[in-house]
């Protein structure tokens, strides 16, 4: 199935509220991609589209790093703050909802926090929210339609490495952080959750 039929399918469901898309994945899977130009093929048929990241709503390091740097189990515990993401954002835009959404809490980047505005969202829009661990019991029930989006730890990494993921002064120091974090933290969700049966639609970005 290529982005445009899941296009299609969303704009075919007929919710009393946003209708709530989650693109989950790996780190460097895709997810960003995706969800970008399934935003463009939305709004190029004329739906309001609120377009958010779970990176947006990240923990602060005492509390993503309460376990160590190089923890895996801390990567898929404490990385993102999902009673937030749910308050924020998710809960507002679903049944019986405010409608009053956030997009962003917190700047991983220059760790503090980042209160975006908070907006106002038409009973019609469509939100697309791409980021990790979307499929975990924590956000049961916030998403209308998921897609995880899968690749090769090995392709995940060599994109991460071009493109310098988050800024590591080192491929070496980021390659060590994906053997040591993320691919291991990453694995234990998929065996936890399986959230490629959980999906609505799985979608490969391998060789792309």
């Amino acid at each position: 199935m290529n982005v445009a039929e899941i296009a299609d399918r969303i704009l075919r469901l007929d919710l009393p509220h946003p209708v709530r898309v989650g693109v989950d994945g790996f780190c460097a899977a895709g997810k960003t991609t995706l969800a970008d130009e399934l935003a463009r093929l939305l709004r190029a048929r004329a739906r309001f589209v609120i377009r958010a990241s779970a990176d947006d709503f990240q923990n602060p390091p005492e509390i993503r790093y309460q376990l160590g740097k190089e923890s895996p189990e801390g990567f898929l515990r404490h990385g993102l703050d999902l009673a937030v993401l749910r308050a924020e954002l998710l809960e507002p835009l679903g049944p019986g909802g405010s409608l009053d959404y956030r997009t962003s809490t917190y700047d991983i980047h220059a760790l503090k926090p980042n209160l975006s505005p908070r907006l106002r969202a038409p009973a019609s829009a469509i939100l697309i929210l791409d980021g990790l661990f979307l499929h975990l019991p924590d956000l049961a029930g916030c998403f209308d339609f998921t897609i995880f989006v899968t690749a090769s730890v090995e392709t995940c990494l060599a994109r991460a490495l071009r493109r310098n993921q988050e800024g590591h002064a080192s491929p070496e120091q980021l390659a060590r952080i994906y053997h040591y974090r993320y691919i291991p933290g990453f694995q234990m969700y998929l065996d936890q959750v399986r959230p490629q049966d959980l999906a609505s639609v799985v979608i490969s970005t391998e060789g792309l």
